[in-house]
């Protein structure tokens, strides 16, 4: 396949979006603060995102699976949903998905995991985190607020941008 021919195939493929938050929501302590995931993904820190939506995303990484689509990965030029997207990155393999539950224990202010059912042992879920592009007090302020009442769960998926896998 010469170039002109591979620039031309490439450009045929269906695009899948997907937002990234440039700044915190105005739910976090951080509210208007980057979040800095266009760096994180581009220097390889940010390997995945998790969503609250399973089933869209597994119909997603099926399509994507059989080819003929890439992943467009964009952010918000300005406030979302009231400005221009702006591409951040393009994937073209596969997206890889796990299942993720988030559990919030109010009793030692904590969160634990479980993904694809198998319970993930990992220190107030640090490494998933990380993985994400946060630390682990804006990661539990992301998915349960800042001062959660009672025991919460978060059921979601983790969307891969790499071949990492828990």
């Amino acid at each position: 396949m010469t170039d002109e021919e591979y620039q031309n195939a490439e450009m045929k493929k269906k695009k899948i979006v997907i937002t990234l938050s440039r700044v915190f929501p105005t739910t976090h302590s951080q509210k208007g603060q980057p979040t800095g995931f266009k760096e994180k993904l581009a220097s390889g820190c940010k390997l995945h995102t998790i969503r609250g939506n399973f089933d869209q995303w597994n119909a997603i990484a099926e399509k994507m699976q059989r080819g003929g689509y890439c992943l467009s990965i964009r952010q918000w030029s300005e406030r979302p949903y009231n400005s221009p997207q702006v591409e951040i990155a393009s994937l073209d393999q596969p997206i890889g998905i796990q299942r993720i539950e988030l559990h919030y224990h109010s009793e030692n202010d904590t969160i634990t995991a479980r993904i694809d059912g198998r319970e993930w042992i990992d220190a107030d879920c640090y490494e998933i985190a990380k993985n994400d592009g946060l630390n682990t007090t804006d990661f539990k302020e992301w998915f349960f607020g800042r001062h959660p009442k009672g025991d919460k769960v978060f059921h979601g998926v983790i969307i891969h941008f790499t071949d990492f896998r828990y």
